[in-house]
């Protein structure tokens, strides 16, 4: 029993050896895997350990250890799975799963007390028998419990086994914790907290193709120790590490490799983002009083494909000590390492770049300019065999020289996200400059990517303009100046053969960044004219629609915009109606008179294209594409098709003509202005709403009123009607007709305060119901007061329309122009609609009868000038007399 026993602890001295494995790092990691790891290696173990205890004859094991342990350390979801002990073939699997869940039971309500990491202590004498006590106990609820000996021996060996484990856990910890500490010690800086010269070492010998080191030293650092002290020394050695450490990237590192002098790596990076990091740790780092005055001088080289670590780090030495030389508080850029000699090519590549770059350094660019900075970038990269340009103008990359294709390509434009599909690398390598190489299937491919997303007829030129067919190699290049691709270089082979391999990648990845210099202020002016140009058309916009109220003022708004951001000669609003599924031009501006009513129905033409894709679409020859509709009225070339969503409900799409192509820059005018349109649009909306919802309750109540009265049905529209008429005609302004309409709704509203008795007596009034009833204008007036929104013009029509032109009138006997124009025009109206209408008490009257009783009352009750207007509307129309809509004045 005793050599069984003693191979069962020298299989848990395995197990604890493996868990140990487990723990690589300092400090220790407990992650959803490492869980895991450690849960499998103990149902391992527990498994394990019970069939050995089984082959030996022995009742109970060591298995029960892995389950205590894996329990204290994680919980009891990590030791479930040990159940499967019970599974095993000869198990009593109820007895076994009892025991297991004992143990389990036992170890989490022991969890706070045992730490499984920490040193064995003094608790564990009686902690770790109550944990298989509970198992044993638990176990004989079904089976039967072991003799007083037998049991004290197995409790004992299992307390040993799972102490044994405890003891190898945390030596391996203190270990690992040791090391750490060391390493620390040993490539860490003490006074700074950064990497040491050390740990640099190590690093520079893992640089890599396209990573940046930039070597920083203080300046004049010995007078800040002769005259401050060294505690003020080390200080500003901390201060500058701090400002280090706040201004690199994550990715960065950083590090103290001499008395005052410190280096950081720049992996991956562009060089123009090399060089803005670089200047900003040196402002970072620059002291100023309270502290010693302390500047920064810098040393930046990038690493090239051919470079080693040790080669690196003398040029951006030398760059430093240039800085120095310089007048310090600077960064020099080191020049690439000299590439050596080919055997193909004896003479310096970089020779026509320079001389190149020197000649159109302070020149103004035209095609010969372009041409020749395009054709010194071929000649500074071998076995080239053509090449294009596309520098980026407008928000376009276009084509600004090419060399082995046609000039019919010269001026051509490729939108962002089309150069982008083919260039085909990720937007990180866009940024940052990286090369790519396309061959074979892959360049058609992207060329056919590019073209569907330009969705531009006139860019897809006949294939042997492009030569695509032709193209066996591409090496494509973005030029980049501060985060923005300014330019975009494509150097082509027509030959087969694999010629651009990494050497040449690397000297076109310099002959990019010699372009960049050249071309990097002309590229920073255009962005800053942008910049001014979108805020100022912002403010525009926002001027534009501020008062836009309803659809026709937001449509001669935006027509209005376009001619003034987009130059357009021609511009619509293509409305979209629901009811038909179609786009119906409103109001457009400069086109025929044909096109003022088109419709389109869905699918036909550019603007339902510009619908599906949801962006503003770009056309550089309308005349030219055949998908376009009525493309022979327009009177420029370019078109630009803007759709309007708000959220997902369709709009209507802005159409914009002139002649020069839109560009990006262009787009994204139209995205601004569309976007404030919309907004503009919503607004109208829910004004109209809320007018054709106010008008909806003043025409209910008047009708409410007619129906108390004797007025016949539909009296009250027709008046209104009527007066909007006759106000057209006179030109009264939209402020005067909206008074008028309110105020002919509720002409009669004081008529809910008479009695019935009075307001439907059959017969005469006597004097005090006269009285009364002549009270209703006034009453009228008042309450109208208290309905918001109803303008003094209105209240002056109910107050004052029973006023006579000869002063007989009521309530006030005004009497010629003193009765206010809404309340004479509103009295021959509805003097009109009362005599034609039947009532109850008289039929109604010929037109002809209506129009003699207005002609005998104009001077005396009703404005000679109204009637006479109201008179030949009415001979105008006569027959065919036209409602005009209450809600649309």
């Amino acid at each position: 029993m005793l050599i069984t026993l003693l191979s069962d602890l020298g299989l848990t001295a395995l197990f604890a050896f493996a868990l140990s494995q487990t723990y690589q790092v300092w400090p220790p990691t407990h992650a959803l895997p490492d869980r895991l790891l450690r849960a499998t290696l103990a149902l391992c173990a527990a498994l394990v350990l019970a069939l050995h205890a089984q082959a030996s004859g022995q009742a109970y094991g060591l298995s029960l250890v892995a389950v205590a342990l894996v329990t204290l350390r994680y919980g009891p979801l990590y030791g479930l799975p040990c159940l499967l002990v019970a599974l095993l073939p000869g198990m009593n699997p109820t007895q076994v799963a009892l025991q297991t869940a004992g143990v389990l039971l036992v170890s989490t309500l022991l969890r706070p007390v045992i730490r499984v990491d920490l040193p064995p202590g003094a608790r564990l004498v009686w902690t770790l028998p109550l944990i298989f006590l509970g198992g044993h106990l638990a176990g004989a609820v079904y089976g039967t419990l072991p003799g007083a000996a037998d049991l004290l021996l197995t409790v004992a060996l299992q307390c040993s086994a799972l102490t044994l484990i405890m003891v190898a856990l945390h030596s391996r910890l203190k270990i690992l914790s040791a090391s750490y500490t060391f390493r620390e010690q040993a490539y860490t800086d003490a006074l700074t907290g950064l990497n040491n010269r050390r740990q640099f070492t190590d690093d520079l010998g893992r640089v890599g193709h396209g990573d940046h080191l930039l070597i920083l030293d203080l300046d004049h650092f010995k007078r800040v120790n002769d005259q401050y002290g060294h505690a003020e020394g080390d200080a500003a050695l901390k201060r500058v590490a701090a400002a280090l450490r706040a201004t690199l990237r994550p990715q960065d590192t950083a590090y103290r490799i001499g008395g005052e002098e410190f280096a950081a790596l720049l992996p991956r990076t562009s060089p123009d983002e090399a060089r803005l990091i670089a200047d900003r740790c040196r402002d970072a780092a620059r002291q100023h009083p309270p502290h010693p005055p302390l500047t920064l001088s810098g040393g930046l080289a990038r690493h090239g494909l051919r470079d080693d670590p040790a080669t690196t780090h003398r040029r951006a030495d030398d760059a430093l000590y240039a800085a120095k030389e310089a007048g310090r508080d600077r960064i020099v850029t080191a020049l690439p390492a000299p590439a050596a000699a080919s055997p193909a090519a004896s003479r310096d590549p970089w020779q026509a770049l320079r001389g190149t770059l020197g000649l159109l350094q302070d020149q103004d660019f035209g095609p010969n300019e372009w041409a020749a900075l395009l054709r010194a970038a071929c000649d500074s990269v071998p076995d080239v065999q053509g090449g294009s340009l596309y520098v980026s103008e407008e928000g376009d990359f276009v084509m600004r020289a090419q060399i082995g294709f046609d000039d019919a390509l010269l001026g051509d434009r490729c939108p962002p996200a089309a150069q982008r599909a083919w260039y085909s690398l990720n937007d990180v390598s866009w940024v940052s400059g990286q090369p790519r190489v396309l061959r074979g299937y892959a360049i058609e491919t992207a060329a056919q990517h590019a073209t569907e997303i330009a969705m531009n007829s006139d860019t897809q030129r006949p294939p042997d303009v492009w030569r695509l067919r032709d193209i066996r190699e591409t090496l494509g290049v973005p030029i980049t100046d501060d985060g923005h691709v300014i330019a975009f270089l494509n150097l082509d082979r027509f030959t087969t053969g694999v010629a651009f391999d990494a050497a040449a990648q690397e000297l076109a990845v310099e002959v990019a960044a010699q372009i960049a210099r050249l071309l990097a202020g002309r590229a920073r002016r255009a962005r800053e004219s942008r910049r001014t140009r979108e805020l100022e058309a912002l403010v525009q916009i926002t001027g534009a629609l501020r008062d836009a109220r309803d659809m026709p003022a937001v449509i001669a708004a935006m027509n209005s915009m376009s001619h003034v951001l987009l130059e357009a000669r021609q511009a619509a609003y293509m409305r979209y109606d629901p009811g038909t599924d179609s786009l119906i031009a409103s109001s457009p501006y400069g086109f025929a008179e044909t096109v003022r009513h088109v419709r389109l129905a869905r699918g036909q033409g550019l603007t339902w294209l510009a619908v599906t894709a949801r962006d503003v679409m770009r056309v550089n020859d309308v005349r030219q594409d055949p998908r376009a509709v009525y493309r022979h009225e327009t009177r420029g070339r370019a078109g630009l098709f803007a759709p309007m969503f708000s959220d997902d409900r369709l709009l209507g799409v802005l159409v914009v003509i002139r002649d020069p192509p839109f560009g990006e820059h262009d787009a994204q005018l139209a995205r601004t202005l569309t976007a404030q349109s919309v907004t503009a649009i919503e607004r109208a909306e829910r004004i109209q709403s809320i007018q054709d919802g106010r008008e909806g309750i003043l025409l209910a109540l008047g009708r409410a009123l007619e129906a108390r009265d004797f007025e016949t049905h539909g009296h009250t529209e027709r008046v209104v009607n009527l007066a909007l008429a006759v106000g057209h005609e006179l030109g009264l302004s939209d402020a005067h007709l909206a008074a008028l309409r309110d105020g002919a709704y509720l002409h009669d509203l004081g008529k809910v305060q008479i009695p019935d008795a009075v307001l439907l007596k059959p017969g005469p009034l006597d004097d005090r119901e006269w009285k009364l009833m002549r009270s209703h204008s006034v009453a009228g007036e008042d309450l109208a007061r208290h309905i918001p929104g109803l303008s003094p013009q209105a209240l002056t029509l109910i107050r004052h329309h029973h006023e006579r032109w000869d002063g007989r009138g009521y309530p006030d006997g005004l009497s010629g122009s003193a009765i206010p124009l809404l309340a004479r025009i509103f009295s021959v109206c509805d003097v009109f609609d009362a005599l034609t209408s039947a009532r109850p008490y008289k039929p109604a009257w010929s037109v002809q009868d209506a129009v003699g009783e207005l002609t005998r009352e104009a001077g005396q009750g009703l404005d000679p000038e109204v009637v006479e207007v109201f008179l030949s509307r009415l001979h105008s129309q006569l027959g065919n007399w036209p409602e005009v809509p209450a809600s649309r004045p």
